[in-house]
This record gives structure tokens, sequence and C-alpha cells, in this order.
């Protein structure tokens, strides 16, 4: 082993290599889902509410009341835009205008703990599970 003169300093150690990061797995929000939540509190309806996610379209379905937006989604960063549809008028119920409300003010879509998707943004939430 050969060593050092005296008085030298000790030798530098090689810098460790980059730890390789995987990237972020994409996010994408296509399929059938029960909309669980919305605002923070459960869905107590005596009936299911659902959405149905394409590549660039949202729609809920609550009993005969529909709902529809168009969206854009970057990452998370999410952009959506309200479209109009044929829908009964029987009136709506507070978590169905909440639902409503939710989609449109949306800015960001993430996947929860228990893998689910939030849309929030706004103030606002809705959680969705897959069907």
């Amino acid at each position: 082993m050969a060593r050092e003169p005296a008085g030298a300093p000790p030798p530098v150690p090689a810098p460790a290599p980059p730890a390789e990061v995987a990237p972020a797995p994409s996010l994408e929000p296509a399929g059938e889902y029960r909309i669980a939540g919305v605002d923070g509190g459960d869905i107590d309806l005596p009936h299911g509410i659902t959405a149905s996610i394409g590549a660039d379209r949202i729609e809920v379905v609550s009993q005969c009341v529909e709902m529809a937006w168009s969206y854009r989604l970057e990452g998370r960063a999410l952009q959506t835009t309200r479209l109009p549809v044929v829908t009964c008028d029987r009136g709506r119920y507070p978590q169905e205008e909440a639902i409503e409300a939710a989609f449109t003010a949306a800015r960001e879509v993430e996947r929860t703990e228990s893998n689910g998707l939030r849309f929030s943004g706004g103030g606002r939430s809705v959680i969705l599970f897959s069907q």
C-alpha cells in the first residue's frame, strides 16, 4: 500500500454518481368512477353519482341529472370548461350543485393515498374512485 508523503492533504473521494430519479407516473384519469365525496364530505344520497372520464371530456350522471366538462391536463395542472348538456329539470340536490362547482373550479388533479382521484381548486374538491 502506497503512503502519502507527510503533510500532503488526504485524497478527495470521487463524487457519488447522481441518483436516478424515476419519472413521476403520468396521471391518466380516463375511466369509469363513482363520486365518493365533495368539498371534504361524503356523498349521502339514496343513489350513486358516477363520472366517466375520456381523453378530453368529463361526464357526471346523478339519476337523470347530467353534467359535462371538457378538460386539458398537463402533469397535474388541470383546466376545465363547462359544456351544455341535455338534462332533466327535477331540481338538484346540494351535493350535485357542489360537484358541479368543484369540477368547474378544479385546477389540479392528483392521486390520493387510497388510489382515488382528487380534483381540486378554488377551495373546492371532488373525490372519485374507480368502479
